[in-house]
């Protein structure tokens, strides 16, 4: 089970904006410079912080398509209620969890015989007589952990014959995709890696064109 302090739905990241002013008159800045320099500081951060992710859960996921992880990473821009106050930038990342076919790794377990076997009065299939061997999964990403499923067995895709796993409900005989969850380990990313080094990169980002805007006399 993820620890408390890793069920927290946002991790806010709180720029003091009185130390940010201070340099910002320091340099010689406007308050106009000093709000633009902020804003593009912010959604250059956003961007970056934004790559990093991508190229990180590449490697922890090893998802066989990244449009998968973008669909999961999204960025905003979210603007001030008035202009008193300064926008804010938030990544969001999507947790639910990723079926086994969409994920790179190494499927354990024979593929079950097929029968045609059918139950008389309802017309479903009826177990087979061979008992499948237990379906297991081992990650390639290393946010990952090898896991084994109940009742899962190892199957073919639809979308392009690759060996993958699905669960069949004991009662109705139905098959479903098997899935990673991807909650904890993700959580865990987020806190420890993802935002490690922001308050560095929006400072690097805000000091470079504050001072170009200044020196080349910009909204002045």
């Amino acid at each position: 089970m993820a620890r408390e302090s890793r069920l927290r739905r946002d991790l806010p990241v709180d720029i003091d904006v009185t130390a940010i002013w201070r340099i910002a008159e320091k340099i010689g800045a406007t308050q106009k410079q000093f709000r633009a320099a902020y804003s593009r500081a912010l959604q250059r951060t956003g961007a970056t912080l934004r790559k990093r992710a991508l190229a990180d859960l590449k490697d922890g996921l090893a998802p066989r398509s990244m449009n998968m992880v973008r669909r999961r990473l999204l960025s905003f821009r979210i603007q001030p209620p008035s202009n008193s106050t300064l926008d804010n930038f938030r990544l969001w990342f999507g947790l639910n969890a990723v079926k086994v076919k969409d994920l790179n790794g190494k499927i354990s377990g024979r593929l079950r015989p097929h029968h045609d076997r059918r139950d008389k009065n309802t017309g479903r299939f009826i177990k087979s007589r061979r008992r499948a061997n237990t379906a297991g999964f081992t990650p390639k990403g290393n946010l990952l952990s090898a896991r084994t499923f109940e009742n899962g067995e190892v199957a073919r895709s639809r979308r392009d014959n690759r060996r993958t796993i699905v669960i069949r409900d004991p009662e109705t005989r139905r098959t479903r995709d098997a899935e990673i969850d991807i909650y904890e380990p993700m959580l865990n990313y987020v806190e420890d890696n993802a935002f490690a080094e922001v308050m560095e990169i929006f400072m690097h980002h805000f000091e470079s064109d504050l001072r170009g805007r200044v020196k080349a006399r910009i909204s002045v």
